[in-house]
């Protein structure tokens, strides 16, 4: 007992001591921050990344390209698609699974961005609905097992996919459902003649496997993303009196837009003044349009890119002007404001020329 009584007292002494001590907090001072603040130390060089993380003599990418056929039914907003895959394996890594980023999952309640971030996009959706996924294995399609976990797919292959460039064609079928308005990236807004369906992020994408951590799976909290880079072929099939403006080039302009379009499009590849491709009065005249019922397909490519996105509506007033730079074409919905449309196409050419500028040294 002599013992434990000073020990009692002891502890009751440090006890108060550690009680009386604030808890840290952000008053805390200036001058405690350093002993905090991070240091990020430069990685070891090797074959694959200098010491300064540019690409060393056996830098490598793996590729991904893409052939992608899509339809939007314009009544109940859901979008269908079917992709075909080419990854390309250039590391010196064998692999035996596959993984792909779903970020429409973002849009479910139970998904990790809901939780994290429940203001930020009002708009929800049930994500993607992956219907199949088949791999060829000698020219055949074999079915084969996935799992998904939020925003990420791990398919498992039934053959491990070789180093060095081999490749291996990977086919997913699937749909969802667009967002509502504003649904940050992609979102179908109701204007006065019509929707705007704005539509990104909307396939399924191989994730990256790089020589710093070999798949990233990090869960897509409505942040950047990390891409692999190819070439990108998609269709979008949209209603007969619908406009399509997207990523790439129009491959197929002699199946969806008219004559007069078409010649209006080839002054303006003239012009570095505005043109109207398709004017407000086109917008209510269905004789603007090549047909007048059923539906039409817009076939867009794009090469040495990362990703892909588009715009549809029956309310797009189009301009175009010739650039120094590859030709771009603005669509604009008609119930915005009737100045902007003329500005715009003149304030977007500008940010393009001092974008893609060479910083002077």
């Amino acid at each position: 007992m002599r013992l434990f009584i000073p020990l009692l007292g002891l502890a009751s002494c440090l006890g108060s001591a550690f009680a009386a001590r604030p808890a840290p907090s952000q008053n805390m001072p200036l001058s405690m921050r350093p002993v905090f603040d991070t240091l990020v130390l430069p990685d070891a060089p090797d074959i694959w990344r200098s010491g300064s993380g540019r690409p060393g003599p056996a830098y490598w990418q793996n590729r991904a390209d893409y052939r992608i056929a899509s339809h939007i039914d314009t009544a109940s907003h859901v979008l269908t698609g079917t992709e075909t895959i080419t990854y390309t394996n250039n590391s010196p890594d064998t692999l035996d699974v596959l993984w792909l980023q779903l970020d429409q999952n973002l849009y479910r309640k139970d998904s990790r961005s809901w939780v994290a971030f429940p203001d930020w996009h009002p708009a929800s959706s049930e994500g993607y609905a992956i219907e199949r996924v088949t791999v060829e294995v000698n020219s055949v399609e074999k079915p084969v097992a996935f799992h998904i976990s939020d925003t990420r797919m791990q398919v498992s292959l039934p053959e491990p996919l070789a180093a060095s460039g081999h490749p291996l064609k990977i086919h997913v079928t699937w749909h969802h459902t667009i967002p509502g308005e504003w649904g940050g990236r992609t979102a179908v807004t109701k204007v006065k003649d019509g929707e705007i369906f704005e539509v990104a992020q909307w396939y399924p994408r191989l994730c990256v496997y790089d020589d710093l951590r070999g798949w990233d799976t990090l869960p897509y909290l409505g942040q950047e993303f990390y891409l692999e880079y190819g070439t990108i072929d998609y269709a979008v099939t949209v209603p007969w009196n619908f406009t399509v403006v997207g990523s790439g080039a129009l491959t197929n302009p002699q199946d969806v837009l008219t004559a007069t379009e078409r010649a209006r499009l080839a002054e303006a590849a003239k012009s570095d003044k505005r043109v109207l491709i398709r004017t407000p009065q086109d917008v209510l005249d269905p004789a603007s349009h090549l047909a007048r019922s059923g539906e039409k397909t817009w076939h867009f490519h794009m090469e040495n890119t990362r990703d892909v996105a588009f715009a549809a509506s029956s309310a797009f007033v189009w301009d175009a002007a010739r650039l120094d730079l590859p030709a771009c074409r603005w669509p604009r919905g008609r119930n915005r404001n009737p100045v902007l449309p003329c500005r715009s196409i003149r304030v977007k050419a500008q940010a393009l020329r001092l974008g893609t500028a060479r910083p002077t040294m």
